[in-house]
């Protein structure tokens, strides 16, 4: 039996602040371990219901090429993989059930670092966000692949599809700081939530996705699938799931480069985190009549 463990950074337990999920600095090396540490309890939990292979997709951009997990520390029974698109269908190849640690709340939603498949950018379908857990649930149900278990924020646990299970690691207090839950307490629950058996996914409903972006400063491609909506959003259609987010995926390309209206710095400068921060706390003009 193989386990894909897909791995963010904003829901790790102890990342509280922007700085621990930049790579090169000192928090984010703490949340570095805390992660590896989550990983190898999850396996733990996991081998106990008889998976024994473990594919853990590092899924977070922390500004670097450095990995978020201290390879060094991880269960060897783990493979690290470190790609661009960190839900590519090959992931899914074998799998027999699939687990998210460390996630975050979609762009859109009062959550701790809330964003979707890019900082700065939100998605929206059928009336509510979309967070990458989202995503990874809707990809899993078009595989039939079921899914086990997600950690992160209290914002985002309470946006999940009913039934999908999930142990709560923090506090959101803004939307750039968090208050972590009980170290031990956290870890019970994580170890509890390895041990159930996966669950159908729930996947996301028929229809366009809404790209809303914080900046109009970016170019949409000439292509079928896209179309600009407004100022600040973009239509993205898809015929099928893998398809509708592999689209998605494009349109981030395009609007990437509107973050450079708060980001010029790069990772280790002394102001980075401010812009980081700035960007984060910037509003959606598309959403502020919401």
């Amino acid at each position: 039996m193989r386990a894909l463990l897909v791995t963010d950074l904003e829901g790790v337990h102890g990342a509280d602040a922007v700085d621990s999920l930049i790579g090169g600095e000192a928090a984010w090396q703490r949340a570095r371990l805390r992660a590896t540490h989550e990983v190898n309890l999850a396996i733990v939990g996991l081998s106990k219901q008889g998976f024994t292979e473990f594919i853990v997709s590092d899924s977070h951009r922390n500004g670097t090429d450095e990995p978020n997990l201290v390879l060094s520390a991880l269960d060897p029974r783990a493979r690290h993989d470190f790609r661009d698109d960190a839900f590519d269908r090959k992931l899914f190849s074998g799998v027999s059930a699939v687990a998210a640690l460390g996630m975050h709340a979609a762009g859109g939603v009062p959550g701790f670092i809330s964003h979707a498949l890019d900082i700065g950018l939100a998605w929206e379908l059928g009336g509510r966000f979309v967070s990458e857990t989202d995503f990874l649930l809707d990809l899993c149900a078009a595989s039939m692949t079921p899914f086990l278990f997600v950690t992160g924020d209290d914002a985002l646990v309470r946006s999940l599809p009913s039934g999908t299970a999930s142990v709560t690691t923090k506090r959101v207090l803004t939307s750039t700081t968090a208050q972590s839950m009980p170290l031990q307490e956290v870890e019970e629950a994580l170890l509890r939530a390895a041990l159930d058996p996966p669950r159908p996914a729930a996947p996301l409903p028929d229809g366009p996705l809404r790209l809303h972006v914080k900046s109009k400063s970016f170019e949409v491609p000439d292509l079928p699938f896209l179309e600009r909506d407004s100022e600040f959003t973009v239509i993205v259609r898809g015929d099928s799931a893998r398809e509708r987010y592999e689209h998605a995926l494009i349109a981030v390309s395009a609007a990437s480069s509107s973050t450079a209206e708060f980001v010029s710095g790069s990772p280790g400068q002394p102001t980075f985190v401010a812009q980081v921060e700035r960007t984060l706390a910037a509003p959606w003009p598309s959403l502020q009549r919401t």
